[in-house]
């Protein structure tokens, strides 16, 4: 997760004359009850900044603009999700518990806690914060006691950015610990606006940006003990950890990519009878796969976690809801990617060859692809299809 105040983003680095500034930070946004018409014109804000044309992290820290002042809280982290998995992935923030990610993450999907990410996403009503849940008793969640209390941090509000075809990130508000608990009326706004900016999200993922950092090819493999440290990896290993997102972030805090945490927690709570995976972009374009699973035969519980290429198989359902295929579509893009012609497509799927067009200028509308090579680019996670938003 990218920070700003207390950290230089350039070169992912502490600087220490900026960490005092979060209190001042938080304390300016500590504020009178927000009225009616204050939360009115923020909806509508984030809606119209849903539909521009910036990027994604562009997006995300003007919509924290808009929320700020409205809501009332300093820090915040927004990490994006992988809709199947519901764990998250790189993101964009500003808090102070950076080295200790790793371990917020680590409690937070080892079950037990309050107000978490996963069980937001699935929930009907996608939003939450520790002192609603928790009852006022901020201690009882492992992660406020471990990890935020230490930091300063208060209440913490969270909302799973959910839209129709599925979770594309949440967002995490901070308030110190002595500030007042988050209450009812902005949680209700910020779950009013979280569909909004999820659809947001989840039309910015195929537009990630691509940078020279090349993802090796062959698969890596990291073990990590109980602790979920990492005790040994191979080389491979080590080329996927530097080619996904923030690498040279997490090295500096001395922590394994995000992502690595809540999969090998999850492959550690099933207690070995299944595993656990994500989908991430590296930093060429590609999609890596992350798979845990506890090894048999060790006494400490050791969790094997694998970093590869995805295949397009994988990655074909993330795809096809990020772009909002229809059914149809998305058995016409699987015919061609099966190598058909639209001759073979309308007889596999008994239609006319008239009506496979038809769905493919959907398709081509949908995700910004101007011929069949360049959406089987697309699907296929080749490194030079060209960046799209999808619908």
């Amino acid at each position: 997760m990218q920070v700003g105040a207390g950290w230089d983003t350039a070169s992912r680095t502490c600087n220490p004359s900026k960490l005092g500034l979060f209190v001042a930070f938080a304390r300016r946004y500590r504020r009178a009850v927000a009225t009616a018409r204050d939360r009115d014109r923020c909806r509508e804000r984030l809606e119209r900044l849903s539909e521009s044309s910036i990027d994604c992290e562009s997006l995300q820290r003007e919509a924290i603009a808009e929320l700020q002042p409205v809501i009332g809280f300093g820090r915040w982290c927004w990490p994006l999700s992988d809709p199947d998995a519901l764990v998250p992935l790189a993101g964009a923030a500003e808090h102070d518990y950076g080295p200790y990610v790793a371990r917020a993450l680590e409690l937070e999907y080892s079950g037990g806690d309050f107000a978490t990410m996963g069980a937001l996403a699935r929930r009907p009503n996608p939003v939450g914060s520790l002192s609603a849940e928790t009852r006022g008793d901020l201690a009882r969640s492992p992660r406020w006691n471990e990890v935020l209390r230490p930091v300063g941090i208060g209440d913490e509000a969270v909302v799973a950015c959910r839209d129709a075809l599925g979770c594309w990130g949440w967002i995490k508000a901070y308030r110190n610990n002595d500030d007042s608990f988050f209450a009812e009326d902005d949680l209700e706004l910020i779950a009013q606006v979280g569909p909004t900016l999820g659809s947001a999200l989840r039309r910015r993922l195929s537009g990630a940006s691509r940078d020279s950092v090349a993802a090796p090819s062959s698969p890596g493999v990291v073990v990590l003990d109980r602790d979920l440290r990492a005790v040994s990896w191979t080389a491979g290993a080590r080329e996927w950890i530097d080619a996904l997102p923030l690498a040279a972030l997490w090295a500096a805090w001395g922590i394994l990519p995000a992502v690595i945490y809540p999969v090998a927690a999850l492959a550690r709570s099933r207690n070995g009878s299944s595993g656990a995976h994500a989908l991430e972009r590296a930093a060429d374009g590609r999609w890596v796969r992350i798979e845990a699973a506890q090894l048999e035969g060790q006494p400490d519980a050791q969790i094997a976690v694998t970093l590869r290429e995805a295949t397009v198989t994988e990655t074909f359902d993330l795809l096809c809801r990020a772009y909002a295929l229809s059914r149809r579509e998305r058995d016409v893009v699987a015919a061609l990617l099966a190598g058909l012609d639209t001759r073979a497509v309308s007889a596999r799927l008994c239609i006319s060859p008239h009506t496979v067009q038809d769905h493919l200028k959907s398709v081509f509308r949908k995700t910004g692809a101007h011929s069949r090579r360049e959406l089987l680019a697309r699907f296929s996670g080749a490194s030079d299809a060209t960046s799209t938003t999808a619908p």
